[in-house]
């Protein structure tokens, strides 16, 4: 995967996210990539490509910056702030969440999330498109 630049990854993002739901899959798509690689194993960040001591660390930081955070704007901002390794991080958190709603059954999702799992098979459909059309970078 291509490097993205931080303050790329910031706008691609924001614009990738046009209503409150995209803005909440997004969060819901980082938080839960970001603590599924704070808790994985070295074998495991391994094989699926990521640095074993940089991956984790960087996600910790990462969501500990954004914790404060009172807007969706604010919240990318912090979360990114200018680290390379979580503005690629982010990107793959939101193209894994997007294809994997993508492919799960609404009930599974609504079983997986809450309530709320209708408006994020939508809201995951809509960011893939988007950033399907915006990306400057190939996954």
């Amino acid at each position: 995967m291509t490097t993205l630049q931080p303050d790329t990854a910031i706008r691609l993002l924001l614009r990738a996210t046009t209503a409150r739901r995209e803005e909440r899959f997004v969060v819901l798509a980082v938080r839960t990539y970001f603590i599924r690689i704070m808790n994985a194993s070295m074998k495991k960040l391994r094989a699926y490509g990521l640095r074993p001591v940089v991956a984790p660390v960087a996600a910790e930081l990462a969501l500990n910056r954004a914790a404060t955070a009172r807007s969706f704007p604010e919240f990318v901002t912090r979360l990114i702030d200018d680290d390379r390794d979580v503005a690629d991080l982010v990107i793959r958190a939101i193209r894994l969440y997007a294809e994997r709603f993508a492919a799960m059954t609404t009930e599974a999702i609504e079983q997986e999330v809450g309530a709320i799992g209708r408006d994020m098979c939508a809201a995951a459909q809509t960011v893939s498109r988007n950033l399907s059309f915006i990306s400057p970078v190939n996954a």
